[in-house]
């Protein structure tokens, strides 16, 4: 299946190359005054095969031409128009004047040279871009010429909207510089082919890969194979960017609903990331369960319009805070709701009681690697308070008085889910600054401004508000709940997990799943609350997934056995299911790469550059497979420029990671 979707007709595009070129003076004759002469392009008839591949190998139906004189590269334009073809692909000599040598006034006139040497109004490239502009659909063209940055700012063109424009340019040089020995060209197929391959590393979720990533690709490798020119090209907003039909990327999967998740901003859509629901029906071990009578607790908490006040969920890495909350906000933020039904639907499933009300006044946060303007920034856009440049001349940006206040007008205090304060930029100022006021600040009417759920790890820097939280009764402490209660929901999250595994999905294997993991439960849960370091939901998530490769039980009581043996602490439940994977020790640098990630994550070209200082032979011609190898481990954002960023799904694991990147055994 083509990023065009299956059954589309493929598109058309059009490819000349004129390598050999006719002398228009007699042989016994000398040229006249500012004709010109065509020396041989050999190197034409090498690319013109490569980069007819290169094109069919991203679904185009290719025209392709060899030395042809001024009549077909004519029609062949015409066609190209004609038939709305998406790309024209040219290579020759570039001229700036006719054939007498006369010369247009201003810096845009430009021809490509057929094979017969004349030039007039069926080569000038200047034109086809002003005709393409014309055009119903965008097209593409890519001059290989000499001078043929001038094809790449046509004034008539320069000021036309990105959404109007619809003639697109890709020139091998500027205006004024030679361009030599189709080096362009040949770092144009090099890009074609590895679009093909993998999408340049763009994200599934995008149809096309982005210009923004394609020309610096072009421009890394003109660079270097030697080449010193510099290729000129349409600008292009970001905003544009996800409509320009030129390069299908290969890893597309048509998903609306992931498509509609990215158009969520991004401190909401980490909470569904969180979840592990961007891909709740087909990821194995993702599915929220447990922590009923905490979401039966918060639930109507966030519905209650005339409350206010703070709610603080802590507890040890992997206790399952982010999957509270993120429950909670997957449930009842609009956007989310709008963007993926489904996750309220499972959820409302899961736990009828524990689903707030979808609430056109519910805001998230998720401050990892943010910082206080960035939280205030993102609050001010989903509460729709107006531009801050609207309300006073000097456009300063939002302070939190400025927010406090803004609270204090509305009808009721909306509610405010705010998690991963201990990721957040500065988490300690952000607290002082942001989520402390919040939570003293009252309305005109004695009403708190803002319902705040906030969640955090059970740090010291943390003490006043967790403090203010507990002498409010406010505190919810997951390491805190009856062991009882932590065991049914446990059992009943690794009940649902091992459903999912091949191994254990038989009917004959139900007392073996219900054994398997009611002895997990058990072991996880056992000894001093206080003292557990780690959260059992993440080492039983983590055990689950080591499950996948050892050997299923076929009975009960060899299930009990293998339950009572799960490791208790996130390094040793690591280290079990990379010790069973065959490419566990270079599969654990490209994770130790990951966790340094800030933000949404790495691309691609930063963890094949980090993971071989962590093992050897990690390169960026394995990484790839590698990181499909420990999707598990991983979440996915997209860039700016459309490609996979990666980071850890928790930040446990980049704690643990970076203290230990190497194998046991290898380089400390």
């Amino acid at each position: 299946m083509t990023a065009e979707g299956p059954g589309a007709a493929r598109p058309g595009m059009l490819l000349m190359g004129v390598g050999k070129f006719v002398s228009l003076v007699p042989e016994d004759e000398e040229p006249g005054p500012g004709v010109q002469g065509w020396d041989t392009l050999p190197f034409v008839r090498e690319l013109m095969p490569r980069l007819k591949r290169a094109y069919e190998g991203l679904s185009y139906a290719v025209t392709d031409v060899t030395d042809p004189d001024l009549e077909v590269v004519e029609n062949g334009w015409r066609t190209a128009c004609r038939e709305q073809f998406r790309i024209v692909h040219v290579i020759s000599h570039g001229s700036t004047q006719l054939a007498d040598g006369r010369r247009f006034q201003g810096t845009e006139q430009l021809f490509m040279v057929p094979s017969g040497g004349e030039v007039g109004a069926g080569n000038a490239v200047d034109l086809w871009v002003r005709e393409a502009h014309l055009q119903q659909q965008p097209m593409l063209l890519v001059i290989d010429l000499c001078r043929a940055g001038r094809a790449a700012r046509v004034a008539q063109l320069i000021e036309v909207p990105d959404d109007e424009l619809h003639a697109w340019v890709i020139a091998a040089t500027s205006p004024d510089s030679p361009a030599y020995d189709g080096a362009f060209s040949a770092a144009v197929a090099e890009v074609l082919e590895q679009i093909a391959v993998n999408g340049l590393d763009t994200d599934a979720s995008l149809q096309y890969v982005q210009w923004d990533r394609v020309i610096p690709a072009i421009q890394r490798r003109l660079s270097n194979s030697g080449s010193r020119q510099q290729i000129y090209s349409s600008k292009v907003d970001l905003a544009r960017e996800r409509r320009l039909p030129f390069f299908p990327n290969p890893r597309w999967r048509h998903d609306p609903r992931l498509e509609r998740l990215q158009t969520v901003d991004s401190p909401v859509r980490a909470f569904v990331a969180d979840l592990g629901a961007e891909h709740f029906i087909d990821r194995v071990g993702d599915h929220f369960v447990g922590r009923d009578l905490q979401l039966a607790n918060l639930a109507p908490w966030v519905d209650d319009p005339a409350i206010g006040g703070l709610r603080v969920v802590t507890g040890a890495p992997g206790c399952g805070k982010s999957a509270l909350l993120g429950a909670l906000v997957c449930a009842g933020h609009e956007e989310i709701v709008r963007a993926a039904p489904d996750i309220r639907r499972y959820l409302a499933a899961q736990h009828p009681d524990g689903v707030p009300s979808p609430n056109p006044m519910l805001a998230a946060v998720h401050a990892r690697n943010r910082d206080l303007d960035a939280v205030l920034t993102s609050l001010a856009a989903q509460w729709k308070l107006p531009d801050r440049a609207k309300r006073n001349e000097e456009g300063t940006p939002w302070t939190v008085p400025d927010l406090i206040a803004a609270l204090g007008e509305f009808p009721a205090p909306p509610p405010l889910v705010f998690d991963a304060l201990d990721e957040a930029d500065a988490p300690a100022d952000l607290m002082r600054q942001l989520l402390i006021p919040l939570a003293e600040a009252m309305r005109p009417d004695g009403i708190p401004v803002c319902r705040l759920l906030v969640g955090t790890r059970r740090w010291p820097r943390f003490k006043p508000l967790l403090d203010l939280a507990a002498a409010r009764g406010a505190l919810l402490d997951l390491d805190d709940v009856p062991d009882e209660e932590l065991r049914a929901d446990l059992g009943k999250h690794m009940a649902h997990c091992l459903a999912e595994l091949p191994a254990y999905r038989d009917p004959a294997q139900r007392p073996v799943r219900t054994a398997l993991a009611r002895t997990i439960a058990a072991a996880l849960t056992q000894g001093s609350r206080t003292n557990r370091e780690w959260g059992p939901f993440l080492v039983a998530r983590i055990y689950g997934r080591a499950l996948e490769s050892l050997e299923a039980p076929q009975d009960p009581e060899a299930a009990a056995r293998l339950g009572s043996s799960v490791p208790l602490s996130l390094p040793d439940v690591l280290e079990l299911d990379l010790s069973l994977h065959p490419e566990g020790s270079r599969m654990r640098a490209v994770l130790a790469a990951v966790a340094w990630a800030k933000g949404e994550g790495f691309p691609t070209e930063a963890v094949a550059a980090v993971a071989p200082e962590f093992a050897p032979g990690v390169g960026e011609e394995n990484v790839r497979p590698l990181l499909d190898a420990a999707r598990f481990y991983l979440r996915t954002g997209v860039e700016s420029d459309g490609s996979t960023l990666y980071r850890l799904f928790h930040q446990g694991l980049a704690d643990y990671l970076k203290g230990r990147p190497y194998t046991i055994g290898g380089p400390t």
